[in-house]
């Protein structure tokens, strides 16, 4: 997702996220297309791979291998491995750091107030078994405040530093 997407600013007040961001290589434009869309108020709600199931060779057999760094980017890597993924029907996927995935949101302009961690289903892969796999949050876009005379910025006079005490 590169584009922009095809609805008006602060059209919706929920958006549904599931995860998905594994599908694109820059998420910094999902979360500022998900604000520009979001009414004032509006929760997002988005799932994400936290990187894990990345990190290791095959999730689902021990012992678990590390074969990738972290955040993945299967077009930095060697085109025979790449095409052999996009043959054997695993696609093209992406992890992203925290950074992006939750400092993004913060950076396109939504406050964070809940993060929860999840795993795969039980006997689905041995990874579950060790570690959460997945993230979510529950993030909103502030309601817009009317400047008044309560809400405007207010000029604190300076703090003596030690040295003038």
């Amino acid at each position: 997702m590169t584009k922009r997407l095809p609805f008006a600013d602060e059209s919706f007040d929920l958006i549904f996220h599931p995860v998905s961001n594994c599908y694109v290589e820059n998420v910094q434009h999902v979360w500022n297309e998900c604000f520009r869309v979001l009414k004032p108020g509006g929760t997002l709600l988005a799932g994400m791979d936290n990187g894990l199931n990345f990190l290791f060779e095959d999730i689902c057999r021990l012992p678990l291998t590390v074969a990738n760094a972290l955040p993945f980017n299967p077009l930095k890597m060697d085109p025979e491995r790449l095409e052999q993924m996009v043959r054997s029907g695993e696609g093209v996927q992406f992890s992203h750091s925290l950074e992006e995935q939750i400092g993004g949101q913060l950076k396109a302009g939504f406050r964070l107030c809940e993060l929860y961690e999840d795993r795969d289903r039980p006997g689905e892969c041995r990874l579950r078994e060790f570690a959460p796999q997945y993230l979510a949050t529950r993030s909103i876009k502030e309601a817009r405040q009317q400047q008044t005379p309560s809400s405007t910025v207010r000029n604190f006079p300076e703090r003596p530093t030690a040295a003038a005490e």
